[in-house]
């Protein structure tokens, strides 16, 4: 299956006080149609900066990101536009207007897509991605309103319904019991059953391990045994050898 995203040799270095801080180095991960694979490792192994590059949020130091073969970057205007079309993101903090209204916090990216879209279309398109997460009435709530699940649900539809290939979820069970942590993930797995690419990063092994496969991050760089649960086609392991 050709990669929906893959990245090559990738590595982020950030400016401090005490110098430069290397948060990833000689990362390689691919990503295809259909597949949820899930980033694990401990705190500052370089989990959300590795889905911010890849989300094209931040700028790679070295190395490169390929989406559909098209090496990301560029200007601000083009790269904005890119991430609006191509990437849904779901943040553990759910990054929600908290005094607006559900349906207001999902057609959000409606406003900044490429071409202009409709007030009613917007809202159309907001509330079948409101109904594919399972809160088709709760459009009018405003979302301080909303419990922590339901405030999650939203911002998964509001990931959707640009109708992205590829949704990149930074910890998005972690601020949720453990019953709504299980029905985010099984709502990412539809996703990915209904052909996205899906990456998530997380804390939790058992929901980890129910992925694709497993990228294994230690101190910035991918470590072995990647691949602890492959289940669709044959083991690939996230490394150089891979080409």
């Amino acid at each position: 299956m050709a990669d929906l995203l893959k990245v090559e040799r990738l590595s982020k270095t950030y400016a401090a006080r005490s110098g430069q801080v290397q948060a990833l180095t000689d990362v390689w991960l691919e990503l295809a149609p259909g597949e949820l694979v899930a980033v694990v490792g401990p705190s500052g192994s370089g989990k959300s900066t590795l889905l911010n590059v890849v989300g094209d949020i931040l700028p790679a130091s070295a190395g490169r990101v390929l989406l559909q073969g098209q090496a990301l970057g560029g200007r601000d205007a083009a790269r904005a536009a890119r991430r609006n079309a191509s990437f849904g993101c779901l943040f553990q903090d759910f990054a929600l207007i908290e005094r607006a209204t559900a349906s207001v916090n999902v057609e959000l990216p409606l406003r900044y897509a490429a071409g202009r879209i409709g007030r009613r279309a917007r809202r159309e398109r907001g509330q079948a991605a409101l109904a594919a997460v399972g809160i088709a009435d709760l459009g009018p709530r405003r979302v301080d309103q909303l419990s922590g699940g339901q405030r999650q649900r939203v911002a998964l539809a509001r990931a959707l319904v640009s109708d992205p290939p590829i949704l990149l979820a930074d910890e998005p069970t972690g601020a949720l019991d453990s019953q709504n942590g299980d029905l985010v993930f099984d709502l990412l797995r539809q996703q990915a059953s209904a052909g996205r690419g899906v990456l998530v990063s997380t804390h939790n092994l058992d929901l980890a391990l129910s992925c694709d496969r497993v990228v294994a991050l230690r101190d910035g760089r991918v470590v072995d045994g990647v691949d602890l649960l492959p289940r669709r086609g044959q083991p690939r392991r996230s490394s150089p050898t891979d080409d």
